[in-house]
């Protein structure tokens, strides 16, 4: 499991730990030390997603270790904010290192054992920025819905295999990924400096109401129990109808709708986030 330090990475190898499975974790800093949560421990191993020696060692430790790995679960996430034109494309490639290429790194460690046992299963976590892309996030939208195509390209490449493949896509979820977000360097001096302030007040503000990542990990438990797991699954009763909805609108209508959600209010004095605040340092 990828991103297994922080939010919902480490949400799901708890879970997954506490029902039984024997659950190993990578993040950067790891050291292959056991972590034990309720009783549950699990092993945290080194990896470099972007570091193509660092994820086999750590899938050859793990199958010297297990035999064969089960399910691989692409937790590692990042993101990026600002506007397209103020975004350079050395940090648009950042987003895409860990959340689209690094998946296709692990993948390339991690399928050839899962075809030579015939079975397994890939999740990948998802968003709902791939169907509701947000002004000012387009990098996250982009690497989230080019997620998903590799997703549904998987499902068909390895089913012969006895491999399963699904994205789970969470919507808003209060983890420490908000602290974390980045912008792009054009944007402490941004000439969209009103609606982005406005688009990501309204994300931000969402994010710190939203549940933490648990229903999450525990959604993810249940996929990993299907016999045959959706291409897709998202999290919670409302995020699951706004899917249904946005398959039955044209992208004229959900446009209007995400600008009178993101751009139409300015924050108001008291918000938890706004570009003097973000910026004032510098």
């Amino acid at each position: 499991m990828t991103g297994a330090s922080s939010g919902i990475g480490q949400a799901v190898a708890q879970t997954m730990a506490k029902n039984g499975y024997n659950v190993y974790g990578t993040s950067r800093r790891a050291n292959y030390e056991t972590v034990e949560n309720d009783g549950a421990p699990y092993v945290m191993v080194p990896m470099t997603l972007e570091d193509d020696t660092s994820i086999a060692d750590a899938v050859k430790y793990v199958l010297g270790q297990q035999g064969q790995i089960d399910v691989l679960v692409n937790a590692a996430g990042s993101g990026i904010a600002g506007a397209i034109e103020e975004t350079t494309a050395d940090e648009a490639q950042s987003q895409f290192n860990v959340c689209f290429f690094g998946v296709i790194n692990v993948l390339n460690h991690v399928l050839p054992a899962m075809r030579e046992q015939q079975s397994g299963m890939v999740i990948n976590i998802g968003s709902m920025a791939a169907c509701f892309p947000i002004a000012f996030q387009a990098m996250y939208s982009a690497v989230k819905s080019a997620l998903f195509m590799l997703t549904l390209t998987l499902r068909m490449e390895v089913k012969p295999f006895g491999i399963k493949c699904c994205t789970v896509e969470p919507g808003d979820t209060k983890t420490g990924f908000t602290e974390k977000r980045a912008f792009s360097k054009k944007s402490a001096q941004t000439a969209y400096r009103q609606p982005m302030e406005r688009a990501l007040y309204e994300m931000i503000r969402s994010e710190y109401s939203a549940p933490g990542p648990e229903k999450c990990a525990e959604l993810i438990l249940k996929v990993t129990q299907m016999k045959n797991p959706p291409a897709r699954v998202s999290v919670g009763f409302g995020y699951k109808a706004l899917y249904v909805l946005s398959r039955l609108t044209s992208w004229r209508f959900k446009e209007r709708i995400l600008r009178a959600i993101y751009l139409r209010k300015d924050p108001p004095a008291d918000a938890v986030w706004t570009y003097e605040k973000q910026f004032k340092e510098n």
